[in-house]
């Protein structure tokens, strides 16, 4: 199947700002866990492989879209083909971290959320990483905007990716909620879609002001190190 509704001829950003806000989000949700080397589950436009790359950090990726593969081949990023659940058997020089972000959402229900997840700790594992790092919209907060996307088939909250992580070999390192890249605040800052103008914006940039304003959530899990015999 082709997705491609999440590319640059359908959305609208504000540029450096935007970018300004990713960065934010991104150091925020790796500070502190160590990663060197990361590979990410669905990289899109390549904004986290963007802030990667500036920070040095070594950068892989999967993307199932051949047009966004090709264009982050194009920029210089290491990029296979493939698509969740499945997820390469080991990594060459191995991995600290899988980050996925706004893809569990997108898988075809329970069986193949718990697949990806078992698969990511499977990954970590032989690589010698620790960490998986998924961000995801919350139905709790989001409400009818999670059905605008009409490939959301595994409903997200976060006691629900809590509990799955931990039914797969992980253990919560941290969860919470954020709008953009606000943490503490993201429930004052979402409010602010209930008195935003939509009608008066154009259309692009009142679909980006929906999505901005949205409260979503955020998994840290680590690996747990395996029992091992007496």
């Amino acid at each position: 199947m082709k997705y491609d509704h999440f590319n640059e001829e359908n959305l609208w950003k504000p540029g450096r700002l935007a970018q300004r806000c990713r960065d934010r989000l991104h150091r925020k949700l790796v500070s502190g866990l160590s990663v060197t080397r990361v590979f990410e589950v669905g990289p899109g436009l390549g904004e986290f492989a963007d802030w990667c790359r500036r920070n040095g950090i070594v950068y892989r990726g999967m993307e199932s879209n051949d047009r966004l593969r090709d264009r982050l081949l194009a920029q210089g990023y290491e990029v296979m083909p493939g698509r969740a659940p499945s997820l390469p058997a080991e990594l060459p020089d191995g991995v600290d971290a899988i980050f996925a972000s706004h893809l569990i959402e997108h898988l075809a229900g329970t069986e193949e959320a718990l697949q990806f997840v078992q698969n990511a700790h499977a990954l970590l594992s032989r690589s010698g990483g620790r960490w998986l790092i998924l961000l995801y919209p919350d139905i709790d907060r989001c409400r009818e905007m999670f059905w605008q996307d009409y490939t959301h088939s595994f409903v997200t909250t976060r006691k629900r990716i809590d509990d799955l992580v931990v039914d797969c070999g992980f253990r919560v390192h941290r969860s919470g909620r954020y709008t953009a890249c606000f943490f503490r605040t993201s429930r004052l800052i979402s409010a602010l879609r209930h008195i935003t103008p939509y009608f008066l914006l154009p259309r692009k940039i009142a679909w980006f002001a929906r999505l901005s304003y949205q409260q979503h959530s955020f998994t840290i899990a680590e690996r747990r190190p395996q029992a091992t015999g007496p």
